[in-house]
């Protein structure tokens, strides 16, 4: 796939999409856990030195594989330990994203075809807000899609049979690279795709025995060659960790994620919006070419193995079905694709329901604002006592914050008048530019108030404590905080002193530590911890927090 052969109209996507994907991605803290999480793993790595082993506190981390932590390190490492470093990879990545859309899109049917459905996955909430984010799923998603790419490729080349290994080897490739991102889930959503695909099509679709074996060989190789890496230096014990972990995951509702089956369904729905809302037509069959239906029938194969698969793990979190994405706003492309066509119309129920829910989510973002502007008329009735101490921070909210929801529903008013007159290219670029306008707006904006009320106190005292040779903490709550924001050193961690979670806990609270040891709580679980330490000296209260520090004798 010639990924940079672009037209004007591409590359000036390109350009806007990469500056709506890097701008302000440094002007708010990362968020506990996942983007702190990973970051903080990119700095121990430089902090080490050893870029083989994955670590959290500088305990090895099985959960995940490095790739994503490489990444983070590499940019880290040009342009300093921060937020815009450790957000940077998901950026180039959201390009790279649209680059292979756009190209994807040109090869199955036009330039058109290809432009649109960038646009609409620029355009639809989560996927374009990933892309301003440091979680891993961007880059896993990236590649996984790369391999079903070719594997369609693979399976739709009947002429020159001599460009199969090639096919197979770029889908080798690609779904090696996701396996090395997140684990064994990058290769099994692959395969389980290209095996319904040969299910469905078994009169016309051999299973080619030999090209499964180089995909599969290819796929796990160089994983394998990490795994092994891992096991003569570290022995079996993280490889034996890291396979629980995903058992648990499958089985549990690992770290309190629970949800209904239909938790993920209803997550991409409102999470591709307004995306989602066009999908339905494109279920029907058109004129198209058999290239053009096998590649609808591989995106409703993929959909339906994400939503399914992710509904079926205990685990529920948000960006689990994030590879849905690329089905969904596919279909919502080509049902518009066809509309350009004057093959289709939008039907009455797709515009209902974009009214209605864009009233709703546009109307969201004005009231959130306005709710907080008057939140001391609201704070007597509000009984929790972390919630009403979180609500009492102060943040200067000026009221052009509102501006975000005004934007996504004037984008939406001007879809309607426009596909009213026909003017169909015009309706897409006013509703899904609006809504790629408003997230732009949302980060500098109203992002950093909401962390505010979130987890800017405590960021803030771990950030006043780097440098100093201390011990940090969190009571009674999990956070990745204070090992990035407090720049934390080996000396300091629970592995050097070779202490498990609990018992590191118990030195700091009890133990006669050799450093002063300072401590971040929430509002309404550290009473406990005083009753039994009264050495904890309050220093201060903050946005539902409390700090203490323990000195040393």
């Amino acid at each position: 796939m010639k990924l940079f052969k672009l037209n004007k109209n591409g590359l000036y996507f390109i350009l806007i999409s990469g500056l709506f994907f890097l701008m302000f991605n440094g002007n708010v803290n990362l968020f506990d856990w996942d983007e702190i999480n990973f970051a903080e793993a990119a700095r121990e790595m430089i902090v080490t030195g050893d870029y083989l082993n994955v670590r959290i506190d500088y305990q090895p981390f099985h959960e995940k594989p490095p790739l994503f932590i490489w990444f983070q390190a590499v940019s880290m490492h040009v342009f300093g330990i921060n937020e815009f470093a450790a957000r940077l990879p998901n950026a180039i990545f959201g390009v790279l994203t649209m680059i292979m859309l756009i190209q994807i899109g040109k090869i199955i049917f036009d330039d058109n075809f290809g432009l649109l459905w960038a646009l609409v996955y620029f355009g639809s909430l989560l996927p374009h807000f990933y892309f301003k984010s440091s979680i891993i799923d961007p880059v896993f998603n990236f590649f996984m899609y790369g391999g079903i790419y070719y594997l369609f490729r693979f399976s739709q080349n009947k002429i020159d049979r001599k460009t199969d290994n090639i096919f197979i080897l770029y889908a080798g490739l690609f779904t090696s690279f996701a396996f090395l991102t997140k684990g064994p889930v990058g290769f099994l959503l692959v395969f389980l795709t290209w095996a319904m695909y040969w299910l469905l099509n078994n009169k016309t679709f051999k299973l080619p025995y030999r090209q499964v074996f180089l995909f599969t060989f290819i796929s796990f190789l160089p994983a394998l060659i990490w795994y092994t890496a891992i096991y003569f230096n570290n022995g079996s014990g993280m490889i034996g960790e890291f396979i629980m972990y995903q058992i648990r995951l499958l089985t549990t509702g690992d770290a309190g994620h629970e949800g209904p089956f239909y938790y993920h369904f209803l997550v991409v729905f409102l999470g591709c919006f307004p995306a989602s809302v066009f999908i339905f037509q494109a279920f029907k069959n058109y004129d198209d070419t058999p290239s053009q239906k096998s590649f609808k029938q591989f995106n409703l194969i993929l959909l339906a193995v994400v939503l399914v698969i992710f509904s079926l793990v205990k685990t529920k979190i948000v960006h689990y079905s994030s590879l849905a994405y690329f089905p969904v706003t596919f279909l919502a492309a080509y049902t518009l694709y066809k509309v350009q066509l004057k093959q289709i119309k939008i039907n009455m129920v797709s515009k209902i329901v974009l009214g209605i829910i864009g009233v709703i989510i546009s109307s969201a973002f004005i009231a959130f604002p306005l709710v907080l502007m008057n939140i001391h008329k609201f704070l007597p009735d509000i009984t929790d006592k972390l919630t009403n101490a979180l609500l009492r921070a102060e943040v200067n909210w000026t009221g052009l914050e509102i501006s975000v929801g005004f934007v996504i529903m004037l984008g939406i008013i001007a879809f309607f008048i426009l596909e009213r007159k026909r003017l169909h290219q015009h309706a897409n670029y006013s509703l899904f530019g609006s809504i790629a306008i408003a997230l732009f707006l949302f980060l500098p904006m109203m992002a950093p108030k909401i962390e505010t009320y979130t987890q800017r106190a405590p960021v803030d005292f771990f950030k006043n404590l780097i440098g100093k040779d201390v011990y940090v903490h969190t009571l009674g709550y999990k956070s990745y905080a204070p090992y990035f924001y407090q720049r934390k050193e080996l000396v300091n961690s629970r592995y050097y002193l070779k202490m498990s979670g609990a018992e590191y806990e118990e030195y700091l609270m009890f133990g006669n530590i050799d450093k002063p040891a300072y401590f971040a709580a929430k509002i309404n679980n550290y009473e406990d911890y005083i009753k039994k330490q009264p050495e904890l000296k309050e220093l201060y209260r903050k946005n539902g927090y409390i700090f203490f520090a323990r000195m040393n004798r």
